[in-house]
């Protein structure tokens, strides 16, 4: 039985797949992506609002940054950070879904 879903998964997209769901797999950028799906945030107010160190947040902002998940605005000496490709909310969102 073909699914609805079959078009997406191909062998163009299975290497581009893995590489997001790779990034989605580590508890931390998930929590950092939580704080952002509220807005715009400085480095500090995630650390903040995370309970992580500086240096984790920043080792995690530059992977979801390197990946176009989130965008970075800086304004003086500070970054800001959002999120840049709302898909991936979609796709924790069909992940925690279920069917009743």
């Amino acid at each position: 039985m073909k699914s609805e879903y079959q078009f997406y998964i191909n062998e163009n997209n299975i290497k581009l797949i893995t590489n997001k769901l790779k990034i989605l797999s580590e508890e931390s950028r998930l929590r950092i992506l939580q704080v952002l799906q509220d807005g715009e945030k400085s480095v500090s107010e995630i650390v903040k609002e995370t309970g992580y160190l500086q240096a984790n947040v920043s080792k995690q902002l530059k992977i979801l940054l390197d990946a176009d998940i989130i965008s970075r605005r800086t304004e003086g000496k500070h970054h800001y950070y959002s999120i840049l490709d709302t898909k991936i909310l979609k796709i924790c969102q069909i992940i925690c879904s279920q069917d009743k």
